[in-house]
């Protein structure tokens, strides 16, 4: 995921950090839109989206909103609402969160957890089921490809406001997870 300066991500855009590769940053940061990591951060980490290439790494305490995880992180990681690791991505450590979505080849290892608070705001309880009922939105487009879209307007300086996702109006597109493979049958 290593950044390409000449495909629209500015270093002079504001509230945006690169950590490029071969750069190793010791102590703590704090970010109010993206930080991406393609070389090594030692310290905690704040910031609304987290974006970790595949040479990055973090060792460190971090707190996000959102993360995309191709690298290496450990220590304590509290992501509130989608943590992303990806199929190069290694996740170790304490780690709360709200949404998880793994790639298949991702690791993680450590004490997983989501937290309520996401869920209680991602799925409200309903009220009525009657004609006062308010239908859900239609979803414009998958989780990741908001994610996706929210990193490249944060890198082209477009992105102003806060990102927010809603992956549980979503329930047609999840990804169906296969069955473990003790309950698999052999093949000869």
């Amino acid at each position: 995921m290593a950044i390409n300066t000449s495909s629209g991500f500015r270093p002079d855009q504001e509230n945006v950090v690169y950590i490029g590769a071969g750069v190793t940053l010791k102590g703590e940061i704090s970010v109010p839109d993206l930080i991406v990591v393609d070389g090594t951060v030692e310290g905690d980490v704040t910031a609304r989206v987290v974006c970790v290439g595949q040479t990055g790494v973090i060792r460190g305490n971090i707190g996000a909103t959102e993360a995309d995880i191709s690298g290496w992180i450990t220590d304590h990681i509290e992501i509130k609402q989608l943590l992303i690791v990806r199929s190069t991505g290694r996740v170790e450590g304490r780690v709360m969160y709200g949404e998880i979505e793994l790639e298949k080849g991702a690791v993680v290892t450590g004490d997983l957890s989501a937290t309520d608070d996401y869920r209680a705001v991602a799925k409200p309880a309903a009220q009525g089921k009657g004609a006062d009922a308010a239908p859900a939105p239609a979803p414009k487009s998958g989780t990741l490809d908001r994610l996706n879209d929210a990193v490249r307007a944060a890198k082209n300086g477009a992105a102003k406001g806060p990102l927010y996702l809603a992956a549980d109006s979503e329930p047609g597109k999840r990804n169906i997870l296969r069955a473990p493979l003790s309950s698999r049958r052999a093949s000869a």
